[in-house]
């Protein structure tokens, strides 16, 4: 390989000794090999960085919907405390019934 070295205004070929030649091909090798170790350090803390995300990602999806499904629950048991209310919701859900008091279901109406 030629380079030309400038000297004076003038541009004189330079040629690159054998020694110089292959000190730059142990540099390159040295720096091709610094890489990959580098790259295969770094390529398992990546893939587990992506676990991390995916993780992270659906223990928030699933953060919010416990947050609704919190604030629902304290909704019904607002209700619960209304003494009406529970009244109501025991008579549908579970058939209760005052003394002599009769609970009249309908039942496939044709409307």
């Amino acid at each position: 390989m030629l380079y030309l070295k400038q000297n004076r205004g003038d541009m004189m070929p330079k040629k690159i000794t054998k020694q110089a030649r292959r000190r730059m091909t142990l540099f390159v090798i040295i720096f091709i090999f610094i890489v990959t170790f580098m790259c295969i350090n770094i390529f398992p803390d990546w893939l587990k960085i992506m676990a991390n995300n995916k993780e992270i990602a659906l223990l928030e999806s699933n953060y919010e919907e416990l947050l609704n499904n919190e604030e629902a629950l304290k909704a019904e048991v607002q209700k619960l405390k209304n003494p009406e209310y529970m009244e109501r919701y025991a008579k549908e859900k579970y058939l209760y019934t005052r003394p002599n008091e009769i609970i009249i279901r309908k039942t496939g109406t044709s409307d």
